[in-house]
């Protein structure tokens, strides 16, 4: 089911974007172009691309990770390659593996206008586009949470344990406005605690451009001109505690403080969360999950099965208490539970 697309071309000028979902700590990045070697290599094995964002994050080597656990169970030869958050460089790497032949292709977008181009001359050549968590015009579906629902369950869970805690919140909100998803992760919040009847104030708002040194940085100000704040909501892990960072710089009282995180992207979060410290609760995102359900939405789109819109991933407000529900300690690691978070599906 090999298929063959040449002469692409990408006319128009690009722009160098910041990268769209909300990045993590950074370790050591994948290799371009790598490839699964355990996969099939046969003319009936169906093929699929990835071209990710930026490896060096924390959250795209855990999706990663869970994409080609999955791959191999669906005897699926996944390959795998990295844009380093440059534009030019991630449209050269879609056109390389389109002209390579591959049957499905998998992206996460640095700027997804910036793909138009190779993405009508794939679409045209019959190989479907599957994003992951941010939409691209013209793919078949895209992996991800509703950003919104999640922060809006976020809200209400602080607005109940801010009642249950006698707590009158001043919340320092650390964002990445650039971003839509960003933004509704912050607008959702706000619903919710709205929903659940908080009284509150939203003492202020800074961008933490997702990453925990700015974050930090940002929150220092924050902190020195309101040091009545005692609660902090960050669009991911790293922008919450770099905000606690700052908070504990600070000098402040860490025992009135909650935190609470977006995304739990792996070590960051959970390391805040199992301290028994500030970071009360976050947003669960599962990335290697999220990995999982990419590869089984490319293998329902090669197969030419009708997607959804938005393939939803599994996600939950996660806190000490459900913690081993959907993680069970491994050595030193932990694993996910898979059928924990099919069962929150099903809900």
């Amino acid at each position: 089911m090999k298929k063959k697309i040449i002469g692409l071309f990408l006319c128009s000028a690009l722009v160098l974007a910041s990268l769209a979902g909300c990045g993590s700590d950074k370790t050591a990045a994948t290799s371009e172009g790598e490839s699964d070697s355990s996969a099939a290599s046969s003319g009936d094995t169906i093929k699929v691309a990835y071209v990710v964002s930026d490896m060096s994050h924390e959250w795209y080597q855990n999706i990663v990770k869970g994409a080609k656990i999955r791959a191999k169970e669906l005897g699926m030869e996944l390959k795998v390659a990295d844009s380093a958050m440059d534009v030019t460089k991630q449209v050269t790497q879609v056109e390389n593996m389109l002209a390579d032949g591959v049957d499905v292709q998998c992206i996460t977008p640095i700027d997804p206008k910036a793909l138009a181009s190779v993405i009508g001359e794939a679409t045209e050549g019959g190989v479907p586009i599957v994003s992951e968590s941010n939409v691209i015009d013209g793919a078949a579906t895209y992996v991800g949470i509703d950003n919104m629902t999640a922060a809006e369950a976020a809200g209400e869970w602080f607005a109940e344990y801010a009642k249950k805690n006698s707590i009158k919140p001043k919340i320092l909100i650390v964002g990445q406005p650039a971003y839509a998803d960003c933004r509704q992760r912050v607008e959702g919040f706000k619903k919710g605690m709205d929903a659940a009847g908080l009284s509150y104030t939203i003492v202020q708002e800074v961008d933490g451009n997702g990453s925990k040194e700015e974050s930090l940085t940002a929150s220092q100000d924050a902190l020195t001109a309101h040091p009545e704040i005692n609660v902090i909501f960050g669009i991911n892990d790293n922008s919450t505690t770099g905000a606690m960072a700052a908070y504990k710089e600070a000098g402040l009282d860490e025992s009135l403080l909650t935190a609470i995180g977006f995304g739990f992207e792996g070590a960051v979060g959970r390391n805040a969360l199992l301290s028994g410290g500030p970071y009360k609760a976050s947003v669960a995102m599962f990335p290697d999950y999220m990995g999982y359900s990419l590869m089984d939405a490319a293998y329902k789109a090669a197969k030419g099965e009708k997607l959804p819109e938005n393939y939803v991933s599994g996600t939950v407000v996660i806190t000490q208490e459900n913690f081993s529900d959907f993680y069970t300690k491994d050595g030193d690691d932990y694993v996910t539970n898979f059928d924990a978070i099919n069962a929150l599906k099903k809900q």
